[in-house]
């Protein structure tokens, strides 16, 4: 059928699909910021700043931080890529897009299926992820303008959606090998463990 040769296309084509367990693992360590955010944006107020930086194997990062003192919150940062590997850098943010993303519940969703899921809904991409307790989730991208729609579609087609909001989507991977990653995966506990720190974007991929 047209939409299965469609779905075979986009799972070929597709890159973003191709995760394992070492791409998990680096996504959970980002994908913990959220609970993190929200307690810190409650615990003061500040002023929220977009770091652009490198990592190990020459990944790209986009550090979010909520700071009342951006001078000590620099200096923090810096000391931190610099001691795992990285360093500031203007230029990171060219390897992302502001995209919509609905997280939903995986619920046993095959990787085909969540392609299908994501073709009829109108999202332009699904990622396989895990949350910050380790549970499998969905991520459909979509465009800006069209995510509340989106996450209605998938309401509709019987998906468990669990968010919905604006995030920066990396379109150029960086492959690192396992001890690339394991270097990376310090360097983001550490940056999430700074108090400035609200959210780490990255495009971290593993070498298959």
């Amino acid at each position: 059928s047209m939409r299965g040769e469609e779905v075979r296309r986009r799972m070929s084509d597709n890159w973003q699909m191709q995760m394992c367990k070492a791409c998990r693992i680096i996504s959970k360590k980002t994908g913990g910021c959220k609970g993190a955010s929200t307690k810190y944006r409650k615990s003061k107020p500040g002023v929220q700043y977009l770091y652009e930086a490198t990592g190990p194997g020459g990944c790209t990062l986009l550090i979010e931080v909520l700071t009342d003192n951006n001078t000590r919150s620099h200096q923090e940062i810096k000391r931190i890529l610099m001691k795992n590997g990285g360093a500031l850098c203007e230029g990171a943010r060219r390897n992302f897009d502001r995209k919509g993303v609905v997280a939903a519940s995986r619920d046993g969703v095959s990787s085909e299926k969540a392609l299908e899921l994501a073709i009829e809904a109108g999202a332009e991409d699904v990622q396989e992820m895990e949350d910050e307790e380790e549970r499998p989730i969905l991520q459909f991208i979509c465009d800006i303008a069209s995510m509340k729609a989106v996450r209605s579609a998938l309401e509709g087609l019987g998906v468990h959606t669990l968010s919905a909001g604006l995030e920066f989507v990396s379109h150029t991977p960086s492959l690192l090998t396992q001890t690339q990653l394991e270097t990376a995966s310090t360097l983001l506990d550490a940056l999430n463990d700074c108090p400035d720190v609200v959210r780490v974007w990255d495009n971290i991929h593993a070498q298959t």
